[in-house]
């Protein structure tokens, strides 16, 4: 019987339950390694394998390369010890924990194997592997030895492999966050995304993710790739997750910088000496000229929108420790503003790992937990002090590193009123909602008598041959406009998004037809569109002369002969309307044509 102090499988069980929020955070780890290790390549695989008698594929395997420098068999054997890392001593590394290579990969899976090489020489493998480690198989990291690759991984991950790099191959995964390499990316790109999003934007790394399936033999091939893209909730860099912006703004950043303060912090280093760091907190808001663009043609408020969407998902105030991000904290937003304008804002908090110990870095990496919001005056009441001004005297004369916290704190919580303030001036409402839009245009004028005439026949009995949509879907319209209309992506998505707001049934539109008819209907999924041929001798001899009322009168009269197209349920009727529509404009051409001009007719 053993009489060891601490039960191997207690001990790993709980070293298992790390902390990790997520799958996609352990995986952070790994890219931490990467980029300490000069990575400029990171490709993150998700092997699928269908299970028997199942049809759908789950992953099997996660695998991590990179063509960093590598390791040498010492450091990769430390690497895989838990607080074995060798980065203690980088001040302004990535990584000092010594403790995101065996974490990151046991809170995922039960068996990890790693291969690391250098200069072209042979890989070596060493690896951890749950269940040997809780029985007392495996009591220390087994010792490096060179290794080929498995085939299968080279043929699949590597063209030409790396001069320099390391592999990672999680296995017999049994803690995941998701199940499918896609439910896994998806889940990976905002938070991914965001973390690295200064590496990634500045080309200091490619971070790509791939979904491999084994194809009935020992193989694996390359079903879908991803590429990971900046998500910036400071939304002041560009070429990012966010979609793209419209008209002229397509190459533009979304917000402007407000502020930028640099405040310096003490802290002891590792022999107990005083020193001096900056934190760097910078603030930005979105820009009025694009939200005003946005608004023009967007029903509601600016949230409402793709765009508003997007910045809904990173609210809060970004900390970042050497570039990275650690966690996107919410509560110092009160109240509604978080959910209403702060979207539209962005904080960030910047600082070197050397003041890790000051603001409580964990030691995965995902939070600074000394960095909140703090009710001064509470916390000096629980501490026993009449006010906050004795109770910080007393930090100071302790020497509390807390004190240096407050500095930073309380410059986040002035920025946040700083910005309220301005955002009380950026209009993000709009000036409509859907469907009460006033007319711009004699043409949206016709357009909504025509809507109103349509719904008064409706109501009356006079269906039209398929149920309309209650609404008007944005995508449907889009592709009604490319393809009956040939117009072009913005334009289409143009006047879909203003038919949303007005809440017409009807565009009527100019176009340039080589047709003899002078105008031409089509309808589909609750739209119908009306278009005047401007080649017709019709339109050049009097619609185009016409303006105002008379305009309107024309053109709304034309789409009650629309209206009563889309009312006729027999096809019979409705090839004869249609012959009679293309007769008519071309007796008129007739009609209207000179002497000289019928000769050429």
């Amino acid at each position: 019987m053993s009489n060891r102090f601490l039960s191997a499988e207690t001990v790993i069980e709980s070293l298992r339950d790390n902390g990790y929020n997520n799958t996609a955070y352990a995986l952070a780890e790994l890219i931490d390694n990467s980029l300490q290790a000069k990575a400029t390549r990171v490709e993150v695989g998700f092997i699928e394998k269908q299970l028997a008698n199942k049809k759908n594929y789950t992953v099997s395997e996660i695998t991590l390369w990179d063509n960093g420098v590598g390791m040498t068999p010492e450091t990769l054997r430390k690497a895989m010890q838990f607080g074995g890392g060798t980065h203690r001593n980088d001040s302004e590394g990535m990584g000092k924990f010594g403790m995101g290579l065996p974490n990151s990969s046991i809170s995922q899976c039960k068996r990890v194997d790693v291969w690391s090489w250098q200069n072209g020489g042979e890989p070596y493998h060493t690896f951890l592997d749950i269940e040997q480690m809780k029985t007392g198989d495996l009591e220390e990291v087994p010792e490096p030895v060179i290794k080929a690759i498995p085939e299968k991984f080279v043929k699949a991950f590597f063209p030409q492999r790396p001069d320099s790099g390391t592999l990672v191959i999680w296995s017999q995964l049994d803690r995941l966050s998701w199940k499918t390499g896609k439910s896994i990316y998806r889940h990976c790109e905002h938070l991914v995304g965001r973390m690295y999003r200064h590496f990634i934007a500045e080309d200091n790394i490619k971070i790509d993710s791939v979904i491999y399936k084994h194809d009935g033999t020992d193989s694996l091939s390359a079903w879908e790739r991803f590429n990971f893209k900046a998500n910036d909730p400071m939304y002041l860099l560009k070429n990012t997750s966010l979609p793209e912006l419209p008209g002229n703004y397509k190459n533009e950043a979304f917000f402007e910088q407000a502020d930028k303060e640099v405040i310096s912090v003490e802290y002891l280093d590792d022999n107990g000496e005083p020193k001096r760091a900056d934190v760097t907190i910078t603030t930005s808001i979105v820009k009025q000229s694009i939200a005003n663009r946005i608004l023009k043609t967007t029903a509601s408020t600016l949230g409402s929108t793709q765009w508003g969407k997007h910045c809904g998902k990173n609210i809060g105030v970004s900390i970042t420790r050497a570039g990275r991000e650690l966690v996107l904290r919410n509560s110092f937003f009160k109240g509604d503003f978080g959910n209403s304008k702060g979207r539209f804002c962005g904080i960030e908090v910047s600082f070197p790992p050397c003041l890790d110990t000051v603001f409580g870095v964990t030691n995965n990496k995902q939070d600074a937990v000394k960095i909140i919001p703090y009710e001064m005056h509470s916390i000096a009441e629980q501490a026993g002090f009449d006010s906050e001004a004795d109770y910080k005297r007393d930090l100071l004369e302790n020497s509390d590193p807390l004190l240096e916290v407050f500095k930073v704190t309380d410059v986040i919580s002035k920025q946040v009123k700083e910005l309220e303030k301005k955002l009380k001036e950026v209009n993000i409402q709009g000036k409509a909602t859907k469907g009460t839009e006033e007319p711009k245009t004699t043409s949206e004028g016709a357009a909504s008598k025509a809507t109103q005439g349509s719904a008064h026949r409706e109501t009356h009995g006079h269906k039209t041959k398929g149920e309309a949509p209650k609404e008007l879907k944005k995508e449907d319209v889009v592709d009604h406009l490319k393809k009956a209309g040939g117009m072009s992506d913005e334009e289409a998505e143009e006047k879909a998004e203003r038919l949303i707001l007005t809440g017409n049934r009807f565009l009527i539109e100019d176009v340039a037809r080589d047709s003899e008819a002078f105008f031409d209907v089509s309808t589909s999924k609750g739209l119908t569109l009306v278009l005047f041929n401007t080649n017709h001798v019709f339109y050049q001899k009097l619609i185009s002369k016409l303006e105002g009322d008379e305009l309107e009168i024309m053109q709304t009269a034309i789409a009650g002969f629309a209206r009563v197209m889309n009312e006729t349920t027999d096809e019979r009727r409705l090839a004869y309307l249609n012959t009679i529509r293309r007769e008519w404009g071309l007796v008129i051409s007739e009609f209207l044509q000179t002497p000289e001009d019928l000769d050429d007719f």
